[in-house]
């Protein structure tokens, strides 16, 4: 399972756990598919998708595990 499809599957707290693992993980094995490798450009990335996405109903007012893992799935792909 890549990771979009793990980020996906994100429906409680342990698989968001999990989920993380595997994002951490794949930073280290595959930097360069990572659009944004500083700490900064990372927390950057997650607001303007945050930002730019607001009106697609990607995210609800009532938060979720699986909006949690997508919002930090974002922060690695997202320019």
């Amino acid at each position: 399972m890549d990771l979009f499809e793990k980020c996906e599957n994100v429906d409680s707290k342990d698989e968001l756990i999990e989920f993380i693992k595997a994002l951490r993980h794949d930073l280290q094995v595959n930097p360069e598919e990572w659009e944004n490798l500083s700490l900064a450009a990372f927390l950057e990335a997650m607001e303007s998708w945050m930002e730019d996405t607001i009106d697609m109903g990607y995210l609800s007012d009532q938060p979720e595990w699986k909006s949690l893992a997508a919002i930090l799935y974002m922060g690695k792909i997202y320019e």
